[in-house]
């Protein structure tokens, strides 16, 4: 398949070089435009940092011991824990009647670090928690070729006690994807944070890389110059 193939560029168009492109300067002129730039960003980390330090101080909440249904049989979510007190979990969008996951959140599995080592290590356990029963998640699990432990919430009350399920006017359930973030103290879970939506990103890769890139994330709602390339978001 050549560079200018069809088929290819149908398949995965972001592949195909846009005609337009920035202006072109002499380097003093960028050295300029970028060092307004770094500015700007530099005001980003700080307000981040102070964002950071507020969420430090955010209160935590008991949760319930849920008795999840993993791999292997029952786990509670002290277990997620191991030998860890700190417990990060991924809510993978993954209804009971949905035949394979949600490609959002499946593309933010893909998007964490080749190395969890270096999670563990800093003391904080990883888990994916879905709703779907547990037959369905070993299937997408072993067809995305993931190592980590996924358990089922199917016959408990955690999606729906914690948001990530919510049911409409019209009685038709929706889910949510996002991160959840325990602490085990004593013996007990707490929640001290968790996040949806937009929030979501501070822990995706590849989208802080694209954003970097002449032509962002190419997703129709960026504010990007005339003649950008833009797609679809879950297009």
């Amino acid at each position: 398949m050549t560079r200018d193939d069809p088929e290819r560029i149908a398949a995965q168009p972001k592949l195909n070089q846009p005609d337009a492109a920035p202006p072109v300067v002499d380097r003093n002129a960028f050295d300029a435009a970028l060092a307004e730039q770094v500015a700007r960003e530099k005001e980003v980390t700080r307000h981040n940092d102070r964002v950071s330090a507020e969420r430090r101080r955010l209160p935590m909440v008991e949760v319930e011991n849920y008795t999840f249904e993993g791999p292997d049989g029952p786990v509670k979510l002290t277990d997620l824990f191991g030998e860890r007190y700190l417990l990060l979990v991924q809510n993978v969008m993954f209804g009971p009647d949905w035949e394979q996951g949600c490609p959002s959140c499946t593309w933010a599995v893909d998007n964490l670090p080749a190395n969890m080592g270096r999670i563990t290590e800093n003391g904080i356990a990883f888990a994916l928690i879905s709703q779907a029963p547990i037959e369905k998640l070993e299937a997408w699990r072993e067809k995305n070729g993931w190592p980590h432990l996924w358990v089922s919430s199917h016959d408990t009350s955690y999606h729906y006690d914690w948001g990530w399920t919510r049911t409409t006017d019209q009685g038709e359930e929706w889910q949510l994807p996002g991160y959840s973030y325990y602490l085990l103290k004593d013996g007990v879970p707490y929640l001290t944070y968790m996040t949806t939506a937009r929030g979501t990103e501070a822990i995706l890769p590849t989208a802080h890389i694209m954003d970097r890139t002449v032509y962002g994330r190419q997703q129709d709602w960026e504010d990007s110059p005339e003649g950008w390339p833009q797609y679809p978001t879950y297009g």
